[in-house]
């Protein structure tokens, strides 16, 4: 889904449409501030991707129209947000310049 989302809407492989333009806009605004609950404002400062996490230990983050970005390890913050997948995610965004703010 992320890979969708990255995509504008768009499955990668397939090229069919999966969600209107409009639709992920909005998806990644809200992304963006809510998707790693309490920590998001500080999430969209530090790495600048909109991203959702799980309690399960996985996050999904979007650079918009370039890639999209999967981890998965289950231990958690205070906040609930796997540790080592946002470590690995901030560090792939910071070497690819990926911070759209």
């Amino acid at each position: 889904m992320a890979s969708v989302l990255a995509n504008n809407g768009v499955h990668p492989l397939t090229d069919k449409r999966l969600m209107s333009s409009e639709n992920v806009s909005r998806v990644l605004a809200v992304m963006t501030t809510a998707g790693l609950y309490e920590n998001s404002g500080q999430w969209a400062y530090q790495v600048g991707l909109p991203a959702k996490s799980g309690v399960g230990g996985g996050i999904i983050a979007v650079s918009p129209g370039r890639f999209a970005i999967a981890v998965f390890s289950p231990r958690l913050d205070s906040a609930g947000n796997s540790i080592r997948a946002q470590q690995a995610i901030d560090y792939i965004a910071e070497k690819l310049h990926a911070n759209i703010f």
